[in-house]
């Protein structure tokens, strides 16, 4: 007799977890179907995302609703607020790569003669530079890079007064050029 209702037990299956796992589905399902489109509506309208990002982020944000349905009271409110975070999180990190690979004008990601100018151009200030003296290589950086005025530098390099800045820089200048004049006749 203990066979038989063991037997039973086996061959007899839970009514009630296939019907609720598919009626789970049944709600993801027209969940999905009602709001995805206007989650990527929100996602390339307000925070102008390209179609195919805005597509992942819209699967991204039901795939944590799929995880998390248990916990969300309000359905649409939930799903409004997870794409504008989605979004946000989305331009972030593409603003990090951005600034990683385009910091600098030109950009360095694409390779094209901006670029090499950008690149000879620097090159050639910097060995311009490396050849003049180092109080006018600092006299020169602060007053073209940092735009220090005349008076400031004049009390940072211990001179009278502004002409004597002027002059300095005149005297930075001429050598400067000297320099870049060697560096030319040599290439």
């Amino acid at each position: 007799m203990q066979d038989t209702r063991e037997e039973l037990g086996r061959t007899a299956p839970p009514p009630e977890q296939p019907a609720v796992a598919g009626e789970a589905v049944a709600a993801f399902e027209e969940a999905y179907l009602r709001y995805a489109p206007r989650l990527q509506r929100i996602a390339i309208s307000r925070f102008r995302i390209e179609a195919g990002d805005a597509e992942v982020l819209v699967q991204e944000v039901f795939t944590t609703y799929f995880q998390h349905a248990a916990d969300v009271e309000k359905l649409e409110p939930y799903l409004i607020g997870a794409i504008c975070n989605a979004s946000r999180n989305f331009l972030r990190r593409s603003s990090a790569a951005k600034a990683l690979f385009c910091g600098e004008e030109p950009c360095a990601a694409t390779p094209n003669d901006a670029l090499l100018d950008e690149l000879e151009r620097k090159t050639l200030v910097s060995q311009m530079l490396a050849r003049v003296d180092r109080p006018c290589r600092e006299l020169l950086h602060r007053f073209y890079v940092n735009g220090e005025g005349t008076e400031a530098l004049a009390e940072a390099f211990g001179l009278e007064c502004r002409g004597s800045v002027k002059v300095k820089l005149f005297k930075c200048r001429k050598r400067a050029l000297e320099a870049y004049r060697s560096i030319m006749e040599r290439s």
